[in-house]
């Protein structure tokens, strides 16, 4: 925190102050808009209710009585003290938190100015500081819900900035064993803020590690390709449906294994040399020779790992379609490299063993120190998780991994066709916003004139993304030192490659109930490209004396004024004195408590909210999302409504056609008798025997 405020910029100050004056106005508005303006997402009260019991001593569960880790774990820590305060004022912590969250966002800001500041422009760097502040789809996306996103943005910057200090550090001096422990520990609380950030953290240590020699920038970009190459290869051969309900599993256990032999033969048969090092005859040769016999090595290696009762039913022509995959995109991105590099070759020799022979002991001094951290909390975690709740892994994203299995639920289906794969999809599956929502603005306007017709407008958008891809290639063709260059100091490399296997993670896994805020590492990068496309696009005007300082005065304009859309929406949606004091902060909270009795233990699909503002009542999570790994095997064996019956639930409240479907498939259907209703939602009794 020294170094943060140390010789702090008179924008940022101003950044500063307007970001927490404006959320200060917010925390202080009337309590019933907490819950129905602010807070409103069900997810996040998953981590207060929690929060609240660990302080109040009933241990690491949503209703008391189930413990659970279906969160991420650095977020909860945030959480706690903050809801030590829910025992006095319910709505207390909620105000405390805003400041909190703004403070996290204020910081975050301020880091995108200075790193944009630093590598690019003064006044690219206000406008992109502005655009993070203000916009309101990431405000809403990232700072509004009260879940993890904040710190994962905040602890994502960090470890960029520090990636960015090491590019400079490490031409000019010695790097001590303490520096990459210092990158590990901030990449470390990245991956502990959102455990998906994993993917970062790890090809975040490849890109400090391995710095000077080419394979820093091949293998995490392969990492990446081999993912994608791998997945996409079966999803060509069975479909997305079969895909996801019968080869999900054995398709990234198939994947792991290609993943360590490719990586060994591109290593061996010399493709992580400098792309300047052989002609390109000689790369077409050794690519074709390297894709090939690891194609060869993974179709065996699997085919004995089922063989062996190991692994999972698998299409082996998916090895074939890979080969193809891999065939194309070896050659292509060394020749582009190639085209890329700088124009200087290696004087040292670093083909493959006189390199490896040469660097092995630095690499794996560095390694330790850095991975010792990154892996050693992640060990910690898993085994603590697993020792503390039966389970290594939150029982939340096993849950919704199950549920994507199964084809057809009562939640959000997993990725059903390639633009939700790729992430270019609708809805949560749209990993672009709020950047693609330009070219929708587009869209619409060009309807008349481009891919005529109203029922056309899919194609127009991917018409529009190509060539703003298109736009972006030129843009890198031009400028291809500069991009060169943003490409080092803005750790554009790890970021790219995390981004793309952490979404792969979750569409190549029949992940059910994907939701946009996992999307967060995406809108950093995209912030950042932003920044860089628009301080190449003004780079010739910037030579016109003066007028840096004219940009910079629009910048603030454009400031001033997103500033004030904002504080119209605080504003509107956090009033002060719109609402009675003694308003119920839930109707539907008011309406369960007029009709249980008090001390009741009431199943909810959901309840994050109405688990926290509920008096003198207990809510069960039902779906399994924050409730017991026992639970979950309860609800997969159909035994779910004997399991809560035993633990004192009496009273669900819920909507009696959606237990119909799965993941319950009816089994709460015997037990469950219908005494009130409200908001489409029926009160029933669970029964202790069945009806039928």
């Amino acid at each position: 925190m020294k170094n943060f405020f140390k010789h702090i910029a008179p924008f940022e100050v101003v950044l500063i102050v307007v970001i927490l004056a404006l959320h200060l106005r917010a925390a202080t508005a009337d309590a019933y808009a907490f819950p129905n303006h602010w807070f409103a997402r069900d997810d996040a009260y998953y981590y207060f209710k929690v929060a609240q019991n660990i302080t109040e001593g009933r241990g690491s569960a949503f209703d008391g009585i189930n413990i659970t880790n279906g969160y991420h774990p650095l977020w909860m820590l945030v959480c706690i003290p903050i809801f030590a305060l829910a025992r006095y004022d319910l709505v207390l912590p909620l105000r405390v938190l805003l400041v909190v969250i703004a403070v996290i966002h204020a910081a975050s800001s301020v880091m995108f100015y200075r790193l944009i500041k630093k590598h690019l422009s003064r006044a690219v760097a206000i406008a992109a500081a502005i655009f993070w502040s203000f916009n309101l789809y990431i405000h809403s996306t990232v700072y509004e819900m009260g879940l993890e996103t904040p710190i994962a943005v905040f602890f994502v910057l960090l470890t960029i900035t520090q990636l960015s200090k090491f590019e400079g550090e490490w031409r000019t001096k010695e790097i001590p064993p303490k520096r990459f422990v210092l990158i590990g520990l901030f990449a470390s609380l990245a991956m502990l803020s959102r455990l998906d950030l994993v993917f970062f953290a790890v090809l975040a240590g490849l890109w400090v590690v391995f710095r000077g020699a080419a394979i820093r920038y091949f293998l995490p970009l392969d990492i990446a390709a081999i993912f994608v190459s791998m997945t996409s290869a079966v999803l060509l051969r069975t479909g997305f449906e079969t895909y996801n309900t019968a080869y999900a599993s054995s398709v990234i256990e198939a994947t792991l294994i290609a993943l360590v032999v490719k990586i060994a033969a591109f290593y061996l048969f010399g493709l992580y040399r400098h792309p300047r090092s052989m002609p390109a005859r000689a790369w077409l040769r050794q690519s074709l020779t390297a894709a090939i016999v690891s194609a060869g090595i993974s179709a065996i290696l699997y085919t004995l790992v089922v063989q062996m009762g190991l692994g999972k039913n698998f299409p082996r022509s998916a090895f074939l379609f890979d080969l193809g995959i891999t065939l194309i995109y070896i050659p292509a991105s060394r020749l582009a490299a190639a085209w890329f590099a700088s124009p200087g070759i290696r004087q040292s020799d670093d083909s493959p063993l006189p390199q490896l022979k040469a660097s092995w002991k630095k690499w794996l001094t560095e390694g330790a120190a850095y991975y010792g951290v990154v892996g050693g909390i992640l060990l910690v975690y898993l085994l603590f998780s697993q020792v503390a709740f039966g389970t290594p892994s939150p029982v939340s994203g096993q849950i919704k991994r199950w549920w994507g299995s199964m084809g057809d639920t009562a939640y959000e289906p997993p990725a059903a066709n390639w633009s939700s794969y790729f992430g270019v999809g609708s809805g949560a599956f749209d990993i672009g916003q709020p950047f693609t929502e330009g070219l929708w603005y587009f869209n619409e306007i060009l309807r008349p004139y481009f891919i005529r017709g109203a029922d056309m407008e899919t194609e127009r958008y991917f018409a529009l993304l190509s060539i703003a891809v298109a736009v972006l290639l030129v843009f890198i063709v031009v400028y291809k030192r500069r991009f060169r260059q943003a490409l080092s100091n803005l750790g554009f490399i790890p970021l790219i490659s995390a981004s793309v296997i952490q979404l792969l993670s979750y569409t190549a896994t029949s992940y059910g109930g994907i939701k946009e805020w996992y999307w967060v590492s995406q809108m950093i990068l995209l912030t950042l490209v932003s920044g860089l496309l628009l301080d190449l696009l003004l780079k010739p005007a910037r030579r016109i004396r003066g007028l840096n300082l004219v940009l910079t005065l629009l910048a603030m304009a454009v400031g001033a004024n997103s500033a004030l859309r904002f504080s119209r929406f605080i504003e509107y949606a956090m009033p002060h004195g719109r609402y009675e004091p003694d308003r119920p902060l839930m109707e539907v909270v008011a309406f369960i408590e007029a009709n249980t009795l008090p001390g009741g233990i009431i199943g909810m699909t959901g309840g994050g909210n109405v688990g926290y503002f509920i008096q003198n009542r207990t809510i069960v999570n039902m779906d399994g999302l924050i409730n017991s790994y026992d639970y979950f095997h309860a609800l997969q064996d159909g035994n779910a409504p004997a399991y809560l019956h035993e633990r004192g639930m009496a009273v669900v409240f819920a909507n009696p056609r959606l237990l119909a479907l799965p993941p319950y498939y009816g089994q709460f259907a015997p037990y469950l008798e219908r005494f009130a209703s409200f908001g489409g939602k029926d009160l029933l009794f669970l029964l202790e025997e069945p009806k039928y």
